[in-house]
């Protein structure tokens, strides 16, 4: 171990140019993650982090709140279901509002404000939702709050307007900014902006659904003309999340097995270079393991510290970037990424244990395995 720690000193310049290649990587890694998380958490919130553990859809609409149809009268069918407590009616429409400056698309979302509704953001920052008791105003994404839209503004959606009177958080669809009015308010804004709807039976995208304690969403029985799918299966039936998602997790784990191969190549030819001081090492007492062991430590100090370096070099990228791009550096991803970064590492200098292994001090000596 001191061998090891000495040598780092005495050859800085050469693990600096394997801790900056790995730091390159390791930002890599981070920057795709920070995107991908961006991409993931800014278009799912409005499910993922939804109060509903299920929800229920026309069958033809593939889990896709917007293309989904439903009467409000399902309701009754579908909290006749053995497991669903509460089936709440919710509405979703993609539309404009010039309430913030140079205007802005927004997913209206329309729900019954009844008790404890299922399907309504879970995380309130300011405010209120609509309620059995004041349902009128509007509750805002956290974005359109920070463009100035927040408490005691008014939305205005096709003349429609409303007071804001709540703000939520973690809850966009298809990264865009979501806005939550009782269902009578949503009707009267797809009016407004859909006119051919104008006169036409309120209908439900979705209804939220609660279920009881333990029941699994698999195992419901839905009415008929109605698919039931879990709150997972329905944000990742999100268009594009799932795509991108796998997309984006195949390119990190591929930079960390390339992490891996970068370590191993390189100290499969420190090992090569250094046969000699192996030899006479092990000549005088040292075991295989225990000059592996220095190895390994070796691989651990250029990985973690390339992992510092790639860590801080990807979170001044997000400053940097337009606040329109979907970068969210998110601590779990920085861990979970570390850990695999200095895992790829130290297998990749294990795999150079073997060669060690195999130096023979009474061949080795002369400068030959």
């Amino acid at each position: 171990m001191n061998l090891a720690i000495a040598e780092f000193r005495r050859a800085k310049g050469r693990f600096a140019s394997i801790t900056g290649a790995l730091s390159l990587i390791v930002f890599l890694v981070l920057v795709l993650g920070a995107l991908a998380d961006g991409l993931f958490f800014g278009g799912t919130g409005a499910v993922r982090s939804s109060t509903a553990q299920a929800y229920a859809f026309s069958q033809d609409a593939e889990g896709s709140l917007i293309r989904s149809r439903l009467p409000l009268s399902d309701e009754a069918e579908l909290e006749a279901v053995p497991g669903v407590t509460q089936a709440t009616a919710i509405g979703a429409l993609i539309t404009t509002t010039s309430s913030v400056p140079g205007g802005a698309d927004v997913v209206v979302m329309g729900f019954v404000p009844e008790a404890d509704p299922a399907g309504v953001p879970s995380r309130v920052a300011e405010g209120r939702l609509p309620s059995p008791d004041q349902p009128e105003g509007v509750a805002v994404d956290a974005a359109l709050a920070d463009q100035g839209l927040g408490i005691g503004a008014t939305l205005d959606v096709g003349g429609v307007r409303q007071p804001v009177v709540g703000v939520v958080e973690d809850a966009q669809y298809q990264s865009l900014p979501t806005v939550w009015v009782a269902l009578d308010t949503y009707g009267d804004m797809r009016a407004a902006v859909r006119p051919e709807s104008a006169g036409q039976p309120l209908q439900a995208s979705t209804f939220g659904l609660a279920l009881a304690e333990g029941t699994d969403p698999a195992t419901l029985s839905a009415p008929a003309g109605i698919a039931i799918a879990s709150n997972e299966e329905t944000y990742l039936s999100i268009p594009g999340v799932r795509e991108q998602r796998s997309s984006l997790d195949a390119i990190i784990y591929a930079s960390l097995a390339v992490g891996g191969l970068v370590v191993a190549l390189f100290f499969a030819l420190v090992v090569l270079e250094k046969r000699e001081l192996f030899a006479a090492l092990k000549a005088l007492g040292a075991s295989s393991s225990k000059l592996g062991s220095g190895v390994v430590l070796q691989a651990l100090g250029a990985t973690a510290t390339a992992v510092v370096i790639g860590a801080v070099a990807a979170r001044a990228v997000g400053f940097l970037l337009p606040e329109g791009v979907p970068f969210l550096f998110r601590p779990e991803t920085l861990v979970v990424s570390a850990v695999l970064t200095v895992l790829a590492g130290v297998i990749g200098a294990v795999l150079s244990l073997r060669r060690i292994s195999r130096i023979d001090p009474a061949t080795a000596l002369g400068g030959s395995l």
